[in-house]
């Protein structure tokens, strides 16, 4: 019997040394690319769902904290004679006057991570939103509507400076009516890492394959706010110098020139993108991209204006029957190690179905490369040197 009691105390001493392994390692799991804890705000609070219009003081809302005027909003919740949106699910949070959440995430320090949420104003025009991760922070403008639906997706990138971080929301404004206030949901993160420059190309990201996390059922893309710091983008090696946002696509909504995502430009010269590229001093060079419609019902013509270094060109895009892009090149002679390339829309596009929902050329697969040096001529040359090798092996034997 002694000896059954030490065996059971035994096999508990390892049982609770192992639960208190797995409970530190689940403490200490880092952020997945996905949707943050609650990011969608469908967990039910204790006392379930609020049923009322507005609540005295903050909701309890799972896994965030809260402070100031917030509200958990539902779809279909009626304000005044207006139907409140709600971007995904059923419900979603509104922010009032100076009111904020926040939730601890996990990340790894000295790494750069993006965040996704959606978006939408409700009575103030001039409504926005301040995203941070303390001391990082931008304020998006809400004032923009890219699309009739009345929401939109939208990215920020930040450094983390410690492994524990707060990402916050708060609502900056102070408006006569407390109960407006912007609406959001859908919080995502997702760790970016800096593509390798290719051999053959100086631009960094030029296929836009690495960028912000994308829900795959959220047809709209997702928005790039202006972001002039090239060092914590969310769309890496890129910046966006402009007053408006530039549009991330995916192939499973639109049409994208080659692998999976694209940039669609907006709202003409006020939606830029541009990178700084390494280059020779006095050498010539080629800036070759893919120009494209990205299936959307977007009004043409469709144009860019390219700049490489000195040299700004117009491209048109000229519908195809059998492709929805085509390939264009700049040609242009470095000024120095680094020369700044560009692109924005011509012009002023929207949809043809609603005439109102932003749109714009899309661009693709970006090289920089020395003049005559391209991929093709030497793929060309390669193949004609097998097949002549070849044939003078048929012939010698």
């Amino acid at each position: 019997m002694a000896e059954k009691m030490v065996k059971s105390s035994s096999i508990t001493r390892w049982v609770s040394l192992f639960m208190f392994v797995v409970a530190h390692l689940a403490s200490s799991i880092l952020a997945e690319d996905g949707l943050v804890a609650n990011g969608d705000f469908e967990t039910s609070p204790s006392h379930g769902f609020p049923s009322e219009s507005i609540a005295d003081g903050p909701t309890e809302i799972p896994s965030w904290k809260l402070n100031g005027t917030v509200e958990l909003v539902s779809s279909g919740q009626k304000q005044g004679g207006m139907i409140l949106i709600v971007p995904q699910g059923s419900h979603a949070v509104r922010l009032g006057n100076d009111a904020e959440i926040s939730q601890e995430v996990k990340v790894e320090k000295g790494s750069t991570y993006s965040v996704t949420f959606s978006a939408a104003r409700t009575c103030a025009q001039l409504e926005s939103l301040n995203v941070s991760v303390p001391p990082a922070s931008q304020t998006i403008d809400l004032q923009t509507l890219y699309n009739v639906q009345g929401w939109d997706p939208y990215a920020w990138a930040f450094e983390a400076e410690d492994d524990n971080v707060k990402l916050l929301f708060k609502n900056p404004g102070m408006e006569d009516d407390p109960t407006c206030g912007p609406i959001i949901d859908d919080i995502a993160i997702k760790k970016l890492f800096a593509p390798d420059k290719p051999k053959d190309n100086a631009v960094v990201n030029g296929d836009f394959e690495e960028g912000p996390w994308m829900f795959r059922n959220v047809s709209l893309g997702v928005l790039l706010p202006t972001n002039l710091d090239e060092e914590t983008s969310s769309l890496p090696g890129w910046i966006v110098e402009s007053n408006r946002a530039v549009r991330y696509i995916d192939s499973y909504h639109y049409s994208v020139p080659q692998g999976k995502r694209a940039i669609e430009l907006l709202s003409g010269k006020e939606g830029i993108i541009s990178q700084m590229v390494e280059t020779m001093a006095n050498k010539d060079y080629s800036l070759t991209f893919s120009l494209g419609h990205a299936g959307d019902k977007c009004k043409q013509p469709l144009a860019v204006m390219a700049f490489a270094g000195d040299q700004a060109q117009i491209v048109h895009y000229t519908e195809d029957a059998n492709s929805t892009f085509h390939d264009a090149n700049v040609n242009f002679t470095a000024k120095a190690d680094r020369t700044r390339i560009a692109f924005y829309s011509v012009y002023y596009n929207t949809r043809t179905d609603d005439m109102s929902s932003l749109c714009g050329p899309v661009v693709d697969d970006v090289r920089v490369w020395f003049s005559g040096s391209s991929r093709i001529v030497f793929g060309q040359l390669g193949l004609g040197l097998g097949v002549g090798f070849w044939l003078l092996v048929l012939v010698l034997f």
